[in-house]
């Protein structure tokens, strides 16, 4: 059974969602939070297949409970939001490494436009990530086999960056499998870019450990192809890796 968690302060609106889900979906079960702190404590324990969030609620804005959520929960995110300048600034400068979030819904909210988003990201469940083709110098680094072991390593280049993964070509050989933990340590260029702050932020406590400048990133393997090419999913980004990969793909897709 289909589960979605709406967020929203504004009954019309709630209702609106929810008969569009329910329209849409044969039996599916919608769970109202009318605050951020609410959406976020729902999402980790309801663990629904989507969250629409509103861009205006009482304790956070749109693109810092999406970056709340992200913490906690995997599934796709879709954000409402009455059209303004400044909706358009933070989806750009918070969301713009997101396909579902940055496709932001226009309020009020219309049957069609939010059941497009609704087939492409719940239906088809669309990627949610944007991935940027890069080339990046890179190394994986293996866990040893035991002690006094070398750990197995392997150089090669990052040929596809996002938030959520990468895609690496190695130089040599390695031994892999999928699900296999390893390292990937890349540097990633620094940027001096700069960027407006959501304006109402949500403390959440992150599974991340402190924050560093740290570019080894602790990973897991996904896919393995014969031509070299191996895809990556990442695991616990620290707040400094994703903020710094953030501003590099940012620059990236603004050249």
């Amino acid at each position: 059974m289909t589960k979605v968690l709406i967020a929203d302060a504004i009954k019309p609106s709630l209702v609106m969602s929810s008969e569009v889900f329910k329209d849409k979906i044969s039996g599916c079960t919608v769970i109202i939070a009318q605050t951020g702190e609410d959406a976020v404590r729902m999402a980790e324990e309801e663990k629904p297949d989507l969250c629409l969030v509103d861009f205006d609620l009482p304790d956070v804005d749109g693109p810092a409970l999406v970056i709340a959520l992200r913490r906690v929960y995997s599934g796709p995110i879709l954000m409402t939001a009455y059209p303004d300048k400044n909706v358009e600034q933070a989806v750009e400068d918070h969301l713009f490494a997101y396909n579902d979030a940055s496709a932001w819904i226009r309020k009020p909210i219309k049957f069609d436009q939010l059941s497009a988003q609704i087939d492409c990201f719940l239906i088809e469940q669309k990627r949610t990530g944007k991935r940027f083709n890069i080339e990046l110098p890179m190394q994986v680094i293996a866990k040893a086999a035991g002690r006094g072991k070398r750990a197995p390593k392997s150089a090669g280049v990052v040929t596809n960056l996002s938030l959520g993964g990468a895609c690496i070509q190695l130089d040599t050989s390695m031994k892999m499998k999928t699900e296999q933990e390893l390292t990937l340590s890349v540097n990633i260029p620094a940027t001096t870019r700069s960027s407006s702050k959501p304006s109402k932020s949500l403390t959440v406590k992150s599974k991340a450990k402190a924050k560093t400048n740290d570019t080894k990133i602790k990973a897991t393997v996904a896919w393995i192809a014969k031509d070299g090419q191996v895809g990556l999913r990442f695991a616990n980004l620290t707040d400094n890796q994703q903020k710094g990969i953030e501003a590099f793909l940012k620059l990236e897709s603004a050249s």
